[in-house]
């Protein structure tokens, strides 16, 4: 089948987890239903259970009771002794550490998993292209970078042609560049094959960038599950104090003032409102939507519509909430339009302000606080 046809792995996938897993000192316990739809982000501080709910779905846990089921595959079921075996899940895995075969070299890779498939749709060089390895596949896999060796421990996941791929933070060991390169190749993919994914990350960002929804873990349980927006925005205090608080946020490409070196970008609000932001990012495509994120860092309240000011976006919007971090910060909730912006600033600024939540005030932020990959 060529890439120019159109594939379509699976667009409605559900998964239901009923489960629980104990070790000393810990206990993950799971009953959730997930629609699959899309990318699904885990996030959670370390030890929270990502992985070990990761490795429960692919079947390389026995030790977990209760059930799995995967649309209407039931993968285990404790009370009746039913466990079906990894291999024979149509699930696939992409883990931390790539785990390519060493005496092969990456063609080898490849072809290994393609023998296990053999009445595949995808063919390896449709793979080869997809993940951009071709000038590879002669290498041993011993001296790929890390990011090459992240595509082609994904290029090797997809030729088994799974229902559903889980990837355990496969980009934690890349530098900034190349994690920016995997995170536009997963989305391409996702997009082009319709593959239901579970990505897993202490990274905010490249959850931020890639999920559609996301699950938030916290003690071995799911605490909070969402549109990447919603969620994101809203986090509870104790995990955004592990993470950069941060705005989520998807723009639109609308025109390129090259004289200025600026975007502008069309902000449409859940509320039906539209608003025009300005940013430093360049070379995106006209009309392209645009993940974003502004951390609460680079944000200013001020009570009184600012004017004549050098900070290029300012939006009206009224305090929900107003969270106190420690003895001099705060985190202040703001819903413009609809959509939540969070703004970290000093006790003292809330004091001197006088602010408090419902009240009416102004966000200001910087071209160059809008970012993206």
């Amino acid at each position: 089948m060529s890439l120019n046809s159109e594939l379509n792995f699976n667009l409605e996938l559900n998964l239901e987890l009923n489960l629980e897993l104990s070790y000393p000192n810990f206990t993950l316990q799971c009953q959730h239903s997930l629609n699959l739809e899309g990318i699904t982000g885990i996030l959670g501080h370390s030890g929270s259970g990502k992985t070990s709910l990761l490795r429960i779905i692919a079947g390389l846990n026995k030790n977990a009771t209760g059930t799995v089921k995967l649309k209407e595959k039931l993968l285990q079921n404790s009370d009746h002794k039913q466990f079906i075996k990894a291999e024979l899940r149509d699930i696939g895995f992409v883990f931390q550490d790539a785990r390519l075969f060493p005496h092969l070299n990456v063609f080898g890779n490849l072809e290994f998993a393609a023998r296990r498939c053999p009445n595949s749709n995808l063919t390896i060089n449709e793979v080869i292209e997809l993940t951009n390895i071709k000038h590879l596949l002669q290498q041993h896999v011993e001296l790929l970078s890390a990011g090459e060796k992240q595509r082609v421990a994904i290029a090797r996941a997809l030729l088994a042609e799974p229902k559903l791929l889980l990837l355990d933070e496969p980009l934690s060991a890349l530098d900034n560049k190349a994690r920016s390169e995997m995170v536009k190749l997963l989305r391409a993919i996702h997009q082009r094959l319709s593959l239901p994914m579970i990505y897993v990350s202490h990274s905010i960002v490249e959850i931020q960038q890639l999920a559609d929804q996301v699950v938030v873990m916290e003690n071995g349980k799911i605490i909070q599950h969402g549109h990447v927006h919603q969620v994101l925005n809203n986090l509870n205090t104790s995990i955004s104090d592990e993470f950069s608080s941060q705005t989520s946020l998807t723009l639109k490409v609308k025109q390129h003032l090259i004289n200025f070196g600026l975007t502008q970008l069309d902000f449409q609000a859940p509320n039906s409102g539209r608003v025009n932001l300005y940013s430093n990012l360049q070379r995106q495509a006209l009309n392209t939507p645009l993940r974003c994120y502004i951390l609460a860092s680079d944000i200013s309240i001020s009570t009184e519509q600012p004017e004549l000011s050098s900070i290029m976006n300012s939006l009206a919007g009224q305090i929900t909430d107003i969270i106190r971090l420690n003895k001099n910060a705060a985190l202040v909730k703001v819903d413009v339009l609809g959509h939540i912006f969070s703004v970290n600033i000093t006790r003292y600024s809330v004091e001197r302000l006088r602010l408090a939540k419902q009240d009416n005030v102004y966000i200001q932020f910087k071209a160059s606080a809008i970012r993206s990959y």
